[in-house]
């Protein structure tokens, strides 16, 4: 695979400098990884380990990251990407509940979607 073959959608982003100033930030963003590599190695040979299934652990290791980042740094939460279709059902959400009971859950789902942008590839923040 050449260089040429990677789709920029699927590529991870290099974190805000600010992130490595946390260590709860930092703690977390390296299990993640650590997870991912461990992940993928297993998914390749197919040995089978105490959880190696990606959709599992790898997801899980990013929500709890995306959900710190949008507790404790949400005043460093990205903007809206027009391009995401994800960041559009977020605010019309946030919108359509502004005067409702639901607010608060609803500003906490699309924070840690504004997280997700941080260090997850543009495809898969699509999907959370």
């Amino acid at each position: 695979m050449s260089a040429d073959d990677i789709d920029p959608a699927d590529l991870w982003p290099l974190p805000p400098a600010w992130m490595f100033a946390c260590g709860d930030c930092v703690r977390l963003y390296e299990s993640m990884k650590q997870i991912q590599a461990v992940t993928d190695e297993l998914w390749l040979t197919g040995e089978r380990g105490v959880d190696w299934d990606p959709f599992d652990s790898r997801v899980g290791a990013q929500i709890r990251l995306g959900h710190h980042i949008a507790a404790a740094h949400t005043e460093l939460l990205p903007d809206w990407d027009p391009a995401c279709p994800r960041c559009s059902e977020h605010r019309s959400s946030l919108a359509r509940r502004a005067d409702s009971e639901l607010w608060r859950g609803t500003e906490e789902a699309a924070n840690e979607h504004l997280a997700y942008h941080l260090f997850v590839p543009p495809r898969g923040v699509g999907l959370m």
